[in-house]
């Protein structure tokens, strides 16, 4: 199964299964890989696979399509390959037929196995250094085998760095080799971090046959390499004196293994195992040698150090990813847990009126209380709303809308508002009839919170006045809803800081998470918001996102299925 992952960008991490013939990547919902990303396309590219391979097609995106660094109308895709659309990095990978299983089941560490006796031919350090690897004066096919080693290498690199999930590190890991090295099966075992046993993290067999028959490792090979941290190049002959006679390395006939520890910067955090279980069979790089050798050693050393510098770096992060998170809830606890005894004190002190005017049938005590009850419900109804808005990863439910629509709705539910506090609201709608491409419930909930905020602004005011102007930058082809208030203004030195979690400059009245939701809708839109005020005298927030007819947006979708078909004919 071949796949892409996002190594950079603001979707960096993501990874899309290519399952089908073609996988579209862009902007748009439709895509099989959408990219929040500005400068990447609606229809950016297509992977196609067929009878000649797999391709990557451009579809006249504004940016191009780039493959390994040169930019590409249509180019073959290879293990490993670059591709660049926009800002954002993806590299393409696929898995060879090997079979996966279950760790705990089939691999056994063992003491000894008696009747089966291994010695070492080979051994290699943790880590090998440049002219250990090839000399300058080095022949023809040493030098070929060099640059094969290092375009490993690269290839390794990229590949387990751009991941903070072990699993799936360990998992491409795995891939990698059974993509370079014709072994019949491999592990990789880590260490306990707390307790320094060995655990079987993941297992790969060449074939279901050799699944069924397990895998037996001698802890006696495990426990060298861990103990001089050097990899080893086993065979079944017994010449090697520093191994009893009746120790063994692996069962099951094994011929050959290779064994080398993840040698990192702060020491061994576990080991790469691979065999192979049928006499004079093997080959490293598809090499025509028929064991393994000196060189495949080396190679599995440097492999190893690399995935174990990537290990150490993910289990940082993920140590870093857990305290932040921990931190980050104490701070979302701290900030909101005052705001939410406010409105449980409201709660109850409606209710407590509520109770007197049944009691004594006093309606308007009653329908005060009610009214108090009623606020806060609808204040913790905001908070929740704006507290999983802001925290889910969400895609905009993109159709086809009126904007004028939208905002008009957002002006009927704050007119009484502002009636009732003398406020003037007034709202100039785009003419004609603008229907366009968005999200209309994202848009209306960003909008309402701007506006709501804009009211809050001039509230002490005599001469409060919000202006909501709805406008269509034909130029940038932008649509944009324009929100200005005549209260005291924002300083520019406040403008970013504003737009942050849990910043709020209305005291216990606010949550701090209005803004925040609301920007991050727009960015969802590939739009953003912008605030322009001198923190004199007014301010005004412009929401902008890019608009798209839906004639517009048919025809993006006709011409890419055009294209399809040309390219397929």
């Amino acid at each position: 199964m071949a796949f892409v992952l996002v190594i950079q960008g603001f979707d960096q991490g993501v990874r899309k299964d290519i399952a089908d013939s073609v996988f579209k990547i862009g902007r748009d919902p439709s895509s099989h890989l959408q990219l929040n990303d500005s400068e990447v396309s609606r229809f950016h590219a297509e992977i196609r696979s067929g009878d000649h391979g797999t391709e990557i097609h451009d579809l006249g995106s504004s940016n191009g399509t780039f493959v390994n660094g040169v930019a590409q109308r249509q180019a073959q895709l290879r293990t490993g390959d670059r591709v660049l659309v926009g800002k954002t990095h993806l590299i393409y990978t696929t898995r060879e037929p090997a079979v996966s299983s279950d760790v705990s089941a089939e691999i056994r560490l063992v003491s000894d196995e008696l009747g089966q006796v291994s010695r070492i031919i080979k051994v290699a350090p943790s880590k090998i250094t440049g002219s250990s690897t090839g000399q300058p004066d080095s022949s023809p096919a040493q030098q070929e085998e060099l640059r094969r080693h290092l375009q490993v290498m690269y290839q390794t690199t990229m590949a387990v760095s751009q991941t903070l999930n072990i699993d799936q590190l360990l998992e491409r890991l795995i891939d990698l080799i059974f993509g370079w090295v014709e072994a019949d099966r491999a592990c990789v075992i880590l260490l306990d971090e707390n307790t320094n046993e060995m655990l079987p993290k993941i297992s790969r067999y060449r074939s279901a046959s050799e699944e069924g028959a397990g895998m037996i490792i001698s802890k006696r090979i495990l426990d060298y390499v861990l103990e001089h941290s050097e990899g080893v190049l086993t065979t079944d002959a017994c010449e090697d004196e520093r191994w009893e006679a009746a120790g063994s390395i692996v069962g099951n006939q094994i011929k050959e293994a290779i064994c080398v520890p993840l040698a990192g910067r702060y020491g061994v955090v576990g080991m790469i195992y691979i065999d192979t279980s049928r006499t004079n069979y093997g080959g490293v790089m598809k090499a025509t040698e028929k064991q393994f050798s000196d060189e495949h050693l080396k190679m599995m050393v440097a492999i190893a150090h690399q995935a174990a510098l990537a290990i150490e770096d993910t289990r940082y992060y993920s140590s870093m990813v857990h305290a932040e998170r921990l931190a980050a809830m104490g701070q979302t606890i701290t900030a909101i847990s005052h705001h939410i005894k406010n409105i449980i004190q409201g709660v109850n002190g409606g209710s407590y009126l509520v109770n007197e005017g049944l009691a004594s049938r006093d309606f308007k005590t009653l329908n005060k209380g009610w009214e108090i009850v009623r606020r806060n419900q609808n204040r913790i109804s905001d908070l929740v709303l704006d507290m999983l808005t802001y925290s889910k990863e969400r895609r905009p439910q993109v159709t086809s809308s009126n904007v004028n629509h939208v905002v008009e709705d957002v002006v009927e539910i704050l007119r009484a508002r502002a009636e009732k506090e003398k406020t003037e609201l007034h709202l100039t709608s785009l003419p004609g009839v603008p229907q366009y491409m968005f999200d209309p419930d994202g848009i209306h909930r960003a909008l309402l919170n701007i506006a709501s905020n804009a009211l809050d602004a001039v509230q002490e005011k005599d001469d409060g006045r919000v202006e909501i102007l709805v406008d269509h930058d034909m130029t940038k082809q932008l649509l944009q809803i324009i929100v200005t208030d005549n209260g005291k203004g924002i300083p520019p030195d406040k403008h970013e800081g504003i737009f942050q979690a849990f910043v709020s400059g209305k005291g216990g009245q606010g949550t701090g998470l209005g803004l925040a939701v609301s920007r991050k809708i727009l960015r969802e839109h590939d739009g953003n918001i912008v605030i322009e005020s001198d923190g004199s005298s007014g301010a005004s927030f412009r929401l902008s996102w890019p608009s798209v007819s839906p004639t517009e947006r048919a025809e993006r979708l006709r011409d890419s299925s055009v294209a399809k078909q040309n390219d397929l004919l």
